[in-house]
């Protein structure tokens, strides 16, 4: 009778276990209701051993198997429980969030191309045939009001070296004043005289020559 009663309790506690979902497979995050399980078969175990190893039980034999067997259930259950709730590790933390695509690349600036202009030998005054180029160079500046340039005077090789570097300064002036007068800031420009400096073609043909007596319009970009 008493291991038939016993039976019938680690049955019990084996299906309860079963349905609890404590297999020894069971994904980690169930450790906890393994650990329940696991508690009230040992807990009921212990109540029966503890049972059967008692002396004179008398009449009072079958109370002991209703009361103990699932106390014991109860009991091993609950500090199964706990115990895995404390042991299981914890989940694994969240991926991370990929990072943001990063922000397009800026457009490249616009590039600004400014034709220059010529000068008659030993001359710095504005030819007319030049106006028309200055005209555009001052639409052209207008219309970027964030660019700034550099304005560079040049001569060619006729004169001496201190003569040419103040006639390339004066051109580089006369640039400077007639952009202004066309409405282009004066603080925008920067005239630089360079002399006999950095010649574009020879100094051997009145051609070569007149074409090294210029002034450059440089963007800063």
């Amino acid at each position: 009778m008493v291991m038939r009663k016993l039976g019938v309790y680690l049955m019990g506690a084996a299906a309860l276990c079963m349905i609890a979902g404590c297999s020894a497979n069971e994904d980690q995050r169930n450790c906890e209701v393994m650990g329940a399980g696991i508690g009230a078969l040992a807990g009921a175990g212990i109540a029966t051993a503890v049972i059967l190893t008692t002396k004179n039980h008398g009449s009072h034999e079958s109370s002991y198997f209703a009361w103990g067997i699932p106390a014991g259930l109860a009991g091993g259950g609950l500090i199964g429980g706990t115990i895995g709730h404390y042991l299981c590790p914890p989940p694994p933390p969240p991926p991370p969030p990929p990072p943001p695509p990063p922000p397009p690349p800026p457009p490249p600036p616009e590039k600004i191309i400014l034709r220059g202009v010529h000068f008659d030998f030993n001359k710095y005054n504005i030819r007319p045939q030049d106006a028309a180029v200055l005209d555009e160079a001052a639409s052209t500046l207008k219309e970027h009001g964030n660019v700034s340039i550099n304005v560079n005077g040049y001569c060619d090789a006729i004169g001496s070296v201190r003569y040419n570097l103040k006639l390339s300064e004066r051109r580089s002036d006369a640039v400077v004043k007639y952009l202004a007068d066309h409405g282009v800031a004066e603080s925008r420009m920067t005239p630089h005289g360079y002399g006999k400096t950095d010649f574009v073609a020879t100094n051997k043909t009145a051609e070569g020559r007149a074409q090294n007596r210029r002034v450059e319009l440089i963007p800063n970009q």
